[in-house]
């Protein structure tokens, strides 16, 4: 068996293969990245329309503050009347 039988019987093949490979796996992964995009799409509106915005998330911040501040100063008045100044 000569070297033009070894590379038309198996190096042609071999090589077709590959190169089909090539392009067959190339279309499988950019479908796969093209569904991947979409689905990193989907979770960005997801994100976007349940949950807080920041505006109202200072909003419940603020109402908490003034809420533990109301409780402070009534724990301040407690201890107050209890423990009256020295004077």
């Amino acid at each position: 068996m000569d070297l033009q039988w070894w590379i038309t019987v198996i190096a042609i093949p071999i090589v077709g293969a590959l190169f089909w490979l090539r392009f067959h796996d190339r279309d499988d992964i950019d479908k796969a990245m093209r569904d991947l995009k979409d689905e990193l799409a989907n979770y960005k509106l997801l994100v976007a329309t349940n949950f807080v915005s920041v505006s109202s998330l200072k909003e419940v911040e603020n109402r908490i503050m003034a809420h533990l501040e109301k409780i402070e100063k009534k724990i301040d008045r407690v201890i107050e009347q209890r423990h009256p100044p020295a004077g």
